[in-house]
């Protein structure tokens, strides 16, 4: 049974934890995760299902979230930045518009991590938004529908801050697909940080994933764009979450 719940001062939450950055550009550091409960997409390698589904996240009121995120950072601190993550955090979009500035005013730097398909709900948060950490997604990764349009919708507003675009490369991801994708960066700013995620999981990274981009996806991003690396997926390989 749903719950009902005013979604400006209160949202779902899957867990709160203070744990490294396993992806990206910001490998390593200490952040605070706050994961929110429910995504408008479903990614076929998507290790936060199970957490998605209705029962397995809590309805949290915007001065209790603020108050966990206190205490961790009173714990286990310093974060180098408090990471939203999910899920997918611009699905609810009513609830950050108050709690981000919350953050800020408190001084914590905000990362922002997005399936970047969400153009119109970023345009409402970003100047709340230090770091964003966005998704471009080749349908023959994911098994959604393709979202370029989105992707480039997204990534024209995210450029206002520190933008760098992650794609998860599986056997199965297309070459013309990835062409876009390289395309649609290239078009707005060739400078973002452009990294190729091979896909990953606890027994660690895998083959055909790395091999695609070592033998194909590298050398044609790296073509038209300025700062293209390979960064596995750490996280599911350290085993911390």
């Amino acid at each position: 049974m749903k719950t009902s719940f005013d979604k400006n001062l209160s949202t779902e939450i899957s867990e709160i934890f203070s744990s490294l950055q396993g992806e990206g550009p910001y490998l390593g550091v200490k952040q605070i995760f706050v994961r929110f409960g429910r995504c408008n997409m479903h990614c076929g390698y998507c290790d936060e299902l199970e957490r998605m589904k209705e029962g397995a996240f809590t309805v949290y009121p915007l001065e209790k979230l603020l108050g966990e995120v206190d205490g961790l950072e009173l714990e286990r601190g310093p974060h180098q930045a408090v990471s939203l993550t999910g899920g997918e955090p611009l699905f609810y979009t009513k609830f950050l518009k108050n709690f981000l500035p919350k953050l800020k005013e408190k001084g914590f730097t905000t990362y922002l991590e997005t399936n970047g398909t969400l153009p119109k709900e970023l345009a409402q948060v970003i100047k709340w938004c230090d770091i964003i950490a966005m998704d471009m997604k080749p349908a023959s990764s994911t098994g959604d529908r393709p979202f370029e349009k989105e992707h480039e919708a997204f990534l024209k507003t995210a450029i206002q801050k520190d933008v760098f675009v992650k794609v998860v490369v599986t056997p199965e991801t297309k070459v013309d697909q990835m062409q876009r994708i390289v395309q649609i960066v290239k078009n707005i700013n060739p400078k973002i940080p452009f990294i190729f995620q091979p896909l990953s999981d606890p027994l660690g990274i895998s083959v055909q994933s790395l091999k695609l981009i070592e033998q194909e996806f590298f050398s044609l991003a790296k073509e038209f764009l300025h700062d293209v690396r390979v960064i596995p997926q750490m996280h599911k390989i350290w085993g911390v979450r």
